[in-house]
């Protein structure tokens, strides 16, 4: 039966209905689509895209705010829809204030729809990745290596690197410069001494890393203790490039000499006999230790590890201080003055202690190297890379401390200033991954951060680099650790030509320069 003149079927009407609720929600999606897919860079396309998606959002606002007048009309007074093409309604909409404010507001939540459902980037972008670090680029150094293969492996993400030059001191204000407010921020990347780790993420220089992003299997492989060099305040803010730890360098050509097993050994009374009957014979030794003595960063390392090995507690295994109850000095137990007092012993022996210029104080690793090398010493503490240097130009073996030595290494932290995060982070896996791991380890003798790669490396003295490493402990955790250990050698350096009495200010020092005043 056909329809009475000027009435619509309820079927009819729910179709059309149906009809005009689709248009909208197609224009409505589209319109948020548009949002999500416009370009933040600012092409002459994405400029027109920025405009025809606006001009969609406004659309669909009417739209959204006449739909349910018109769903009315429809069911109501059919007859009573504007022609097709015939403006007037959409007039009569925008002369209304208030309806006009609806459809501003629809357009603000079309908007933030839009933006609130852009996925999340995932492609790492474009251009170099900037990795400030403070070692000399070779080509044969495992570590430009690495930057050679990720820069094959990623055309559009080559390494570009930023070195920083001069001794540790220096490096570290470098580096502060270019992280700080107002630095140049060269850097996308940084590759930091783990001492300067609290500091750079206390002062938010470096970007924290979500410990999700991490899997599981990584986040156990890691060793413990070195990934802990990563965190500050329970966060964590880098990956573990390399670490490190003292290993004990001994002669094998000299009959007598062997792995030790005391600080004694090495660095104390037995050290210098074995020298006394070795200075007899044709080895060329002239005193028992390389020590490194110089004030520099080395010192405070060589004055911690007597500390501990006379048994002190100055400085816990966890990294703090131990203060006295009200919290103004360190804790100076009678231990720790040992420590100091047997190293001031020996700094003044020239039997036990070679020196340069007759000068103990101005031993550094360089030196302590080149006097080993040229077998004018029995012993040298060092850490692992100095076996390639070393070469076959002295018949060496290696072994862990007897006692904790420091724990080294090299962090790689994201610059907070970065507008490449993606990237600078996928760079920071690769080189901290299980094979470029292994290559550090095998090819540049760098003590391996993953416990895997202790597995697979075919190094001989890998199992002395595991030991040290696990036997290895920080030094003082605090985001003012180069005014720390500034103070520090100071003081020891005082004590050093005092008979190993410190100054009376120095415990109180300490605990200022730990705080930062």
């Amino acid at each position: 039966m056909s329809e009475p003149a000027g009435q619509w079927s309820p079927r009819k009407k729910i179709g059309y209905i149906a009809f005009v609720v689709g248009m909208v929600v197609v224009i409505t999606s589209a319109s948020a689509y548009m949002v999500t897919a416009v370009d933040r860079r600012w092409t002459p396309g994405s400029i027109a895209l920025t405009v025809v998606s606006g001009i969609m959002v406004v659309v669909s606002g009417i739209c959204i705010n006449v739909l349910p007048k018109t769903v009315t009309t429809i069911w109501r007074n059919p007859e009573r829809l504007p022609a097709p093409g015939d403006p007037r309604w959409l007039l009569r909409v925008l002369t209304k204030p208030f309806r006009v404010l609806l459809i501003l507001a629809t357009v603000v939540v079309i908007v933030a729809v839009g933006i609130a459902a852009i996925p999340p980037a995932t492609g790492l972008e474009p251009g170099p990745i900037r990795v400030m670090t403070a070692f000399g680029e070779g080509a044969s150094d495992p570590r430009t290596v690495l930057f050679r293969q990720w820069s094959q492996s990623h055309p559009d993400n080559p390494v570009q690197v930023e070195f920083v030059q001069g001794e540790t001191d220096q490096q570290y204000e470098r580096m502060v410069n270019d992280a700080k407010p107002g630095g140049e921020h060269k850097a996308d990347l940084y590759v930091l001494d783990l001492v300067w780790m609290p500091q750079f993420a206390a002062n938010g220089y470096v970007r924290e890393l979500d410990r999700a992003s991490i899997s599981e299997t990584d986040r156990s492989d890691f060793t413990p203790s070195v990934l802990d060099t990563c965190a500050w305040d329970g966060k964590l803010y880098g990956l573990p490039f390399n670490t490190d730890a003292g290993l004990i360098f001994y002669r094998t050509d000299v009959p007598g000499v062997a792995k030790p097993d005391t600080w004694d050994d090495y660095f104390g009374a037995s050290a210098k006999a074995e020298a006394a009957v070795a200075k007899a014979g044709p080895y060329g030794v002239k005193a028992a230790n390389a020590a490194q003595l110089a004030d520099e960063e080395v010192l405070t390392v060589t004055a911690l590890e007597a500390i501990w090995a006379a048994g002190g507690k100055m400085v816990t295994v966890n990294g703090d201080l131990t203060l006295n109850p009200d919290g103004t000095e360190v804790a100076l137990g009678a231990e720790d003055l040992k420590g100091i007092e047997n190293l001031a012993l020996a700094a003044k022996d020239p039997d036990l202690v070679l020196t340069e210029n007759d000068t103990a104080a101005k031993s550094a690793e360089s030196g302590a190297l080149d006097s080993f090398r040229s077998k004018t010493t029995l012993y040298m503490r060092n850490w692992p890379v100095a076996a390639d240097s070393l070469g076959k130009s002295v018949e060496f073996a290696v072994a862990a401390p007897p006692t904790s030595s420091v724990l080294g290494g090299q962090n790689l932290a994201i610059a907070s200033s970065t507008d490449k995060p993606r990237a600078a982070r996928a760079l920071a896996d690769f080189l901290t991954s299980p094979s470029s791991q292994l290559i550090l380890s095998d090819m540049g003798s760098f003590a391996p951060t993953r416990q895997s790669t202790y597995r697979f490396s075919e190094r001989t003295d890998v199992n002395e680099v595991r030991a040290a490493v696990e036997r290895a402990r920080p030094r003082p955790i605090t985001p003012h650790y180069t005014r720390f250990s500034q103070v520090f050698r100071t003081g020891i350096l005082r004590a050093l030509n005092n008979g190993g009495k410190v100054e009376e200010s120095f415990a109180r020092d300490l605990v200022e320069a730990w705080n930062g005043r």
